[in-house]
């Protein structure tokens, strides 16, 4: 039997398989508990000996014929802190990965290009993948084995890390040329950078044949474009929305409506949850992403410049409220996310629990609302069981607690309370406030202090259309606060470089070198001040900014944008033509371009969007709904494609 083929067999037999869930003489994580990213610190006081992503890690591994052992997660992962508190805590797994492997952590939101690449190895290998991810690597880098969330102790099938890594450990001693081969030819098949589906073209039907296909996925009864787990999809709701037809917009706004009334949407601080557990927008996943609050807010800020109905507005503004208030730092940038987990009571800090923060149990209403008038009020406007009312998504967690929803809307409690409408509003209000009250003495949910340019850059663009929408000329100060920050700390003039993040925890408080999506968004949002400021500047900058993109980014064979830089250390470079929670850079570069087009008269930027978007649209023919936030520009693409090439 061939070698290869053995090695195989005996990955088969360990049975992994890991579940989607969704110097010197020191010891332990101390190397991380500098660098700028808060996950990475959060792990310096592990016994495990910890490496960031870099050439004192390979050189180790090298040097010690020792394999990688790849984790990476981030910040709001829930799984991630369950498996550093299982297993990274753990001294005798600790043993076990400081032996035999040379242990990497890394932050998927800070090196995206790295997460990339390893989850395109467990997803071929494993059919899914998800975080945390957990990658075997071969000392030059070479994945060999992977997989997601490992438990600590085999249970239900699922191998433990304490019966894994001696096997990994074994296979690896006994026959590391074979695993060699193994990650060598794994690489070589996935490295290729994916090949056209169809020859490219621009549809002129791509928006019509996106329409279709969306209203075919779309929930009528709960809105939306997906089942469970359901996503806000914001970029898709940004396009439906932006439709000139008024049955198509009326998508995205019975979708906004249902999220707004739904547990997903912070009920008393405003805000949005990442995504929701069940269909109809009620048990979310509760942390808080920087980049769901832009794009979400600016489809409500969409829906209310076509609707002008109030309520998309009020919407809008409380999410901006809640970001200003609870995600700006003192530093003018804004952070990236608040956490899900944390202590369920101040007497221990130790006990932690997801949606501590945020639910309510029956007892925690009562010492909230000692006047049972209001805990009537308080059932009636958010649903409250004294059960909980989260029993039919079974999430054990949760038992007992419930999650705020809009069960009546202000004339249903007028109605059912036998009063007015004003009176019912006020009556909402106090009992809103006196659950902020008591909620804001629980223990604080953790912060991720990191700041990103790319999500800032969506705040910036969703705060200047706020200011014009909703003539709040407040808002364009706080973004031009987080601009000048970005272009001070971020953003080196001399040499025209972006970078992609910045902590104030760290002693070196700039990150990474940016990538094609910070580029992208950042010029998106400095184009958006160029418009709404007319202040040259930002025009100058934008410009700077996509030449950068350009030279580092551009794909001279293909087309379109890889998402990294050239990185010797990485077998794969990133190009996505999909737009996913946030919009690929490929998708707002096409918009970035045409703009820049017609304002300077530049002819190559021209071809180059429309090079970017027939390159997509090869990639994903039929299916132009995946990327929505391309098809925002497809009409001007059309118009200035017409325009240079007239008809015969």
């Amino acid at each position: 039997m061939p070698r290869v083929i053995r090695l195989w067999i005996c990955f088969l037999v360990l049975g992994l398989h890991a579940g989607l869930i969704f110097a010197g003489d020191k010891s332990g994580g101390w190397r991380l508990a500098d660098v700028s990213s808060p996950y990475l610190r959060m792990h310096a006081d592990n016994p495990v000996n910890w490496y960031s992503w870099g050439p004192e890690a390979w050189e180790q591994a090298k040097r010690q014929n020792k394999p990688l052992f790849v984790s990476i997660g981030y910040f709001t992962c829930h799984w991630c802190h369950v498996m550093e508190r299982e297993s990274f805590r753990n001294p005798e797994i600790a043993d076990l990965l400081n032996q035999h492997f040379i242990s990497i952590k890394i932050d998927r939101e800070q090196r995206p290009d790295i997460d990339a690449a390893f989850m395109r190895f467990v997803v071929a290998t494993r059919g899914r993948g998800g975080w945390p991810m957990s990658v075997w690597a071969t000392p030059d880098g070479k994945p060999f084995l992977g997989g997601t969330y490992f438990p600590d102790e085999t249970r239900g099938g699922q191998p433990g890390m304490k019966q894994l890594l001696p096997r990994i450990a074994s296979l690896w001693e006994k026959e590391p040329e074979t695993i060699y081969a193994t990650g060598a030819r794994v690489v070589e098949r996935l490295s290729e950078v994916a090949r056209p589906a169809a020859k490219g073209n621009l549809p002129t039907d791509s928006i019509a044949t996106a329409l279709s296909n969306l209203t075919a996925d779309y929930d009528e009864f709960n809105g939306g474009f997906s089942q469970a787990p359901k996503f806000p999809e914001a970029v898709k709701l940004i396009f439906v929305g932006s439709q000139p037809d008024a049955d198509t917009r009326a998508m995205a706004l019975h979708t906004l409506d249902k999220m707004a009334a739904g547990g997903i949407h912070d009920q008393l601080g405003g805000g949005f949850h990442r995504y929701s557990i069940d269909t109809e927008w009620h048990v979310p996943h509760f942390e808080k992403m920087l980049y769901d609050q832009a794009l979400i807010t600016r489809a409500y800020l969409t829906a209310f410049s076509y609707t002008q109905e109030q309520r998309y507005a009020d919407v809008a503004r409380r999410s901006i409220d809640f970001v200003l208030r609870e995600m700006r730092a003192s530093n003018g940038g804004f952070f990236s996310a608040l956490g899900a987990d944390s202590p369920v009571s101040n007497k221990d800090l130790s006990h932690q629990r997801e949606g501590a923060y945020y639910t309510w149990s029956w007892e925690q209403l009562v010492a909230a609302l000692p006047d049972q008038s209001q805990r009537r009020w308080a059932v009636a406007r958010y649903g409250i069981r004294s059960e909980g009312n989260t029993q039919a998504h079974g999430d054990d967690e949760l038992a007992g607690q419930s999650v705020l929803y809009a069960a009546a809307t202000t004339q249903q409690l007028a109605s059912t309370f036998e009063i007015e409408p004003t009176q019912a509003m006020t009556r909402s209000w106090r009992v809103e406030r006196a659950l902020l009250k008591a909620r804001a003495q629980r223990p604080a949910v953790p912060v991720d202090d990191k700041i990103i340019t790319e999500w800032n850059a969506y705040m910036i663009t969703t705060l200047a259309i706020g200011a014009e929408v909703l003539s709040e000329p407040k808002l364009l100060q706080e973004a031009l606060v987080t601009a000048e920050f970005i272009v001070r700390k971020l953003y080196d003039d001399k040499t025209q470089r972006l970078y992609r993040d910045w902590s104030d925890g760290a002693s070196a408080p700039r990150g990474v070198a940016g990538f094609s999506q910070d580029y992208a968004a950042l010029t998106e949002a400095f184009l958006t001040l160029y418009a709404v400021t007319t202040d040259t500047q930002w025009l100058r900058l934008a410009r700077q900014l996509t030449e950068g993109q350009i030279e580092q980014f551009w794909d001279e064979v293909q087309g379109g944008f890889y998402a990294s830089g050239e990185d010797s250390a990485l077998w794969f470079r990133d190009k996505r033509a999909i737009d996913g929670s946030r919009p690929s850079a490929n998708s707002i570069s096409i918009g970035n371009l045409l703009q820049l087009a017609a304002i300077d008269s530049r002819e190559d930027y021209l071809d180059k969007a429309v090079a970017t978007a027939t390159w997509g649209n090869s990639m994903m023919p039929g299916s132009p709904q995946a990327r929505p936030y391309a098809l925002l520009s497809w009409r001007s693409l059309m118009d200035a494609v017409k325009e240079k090439i007239p008809s015969p």
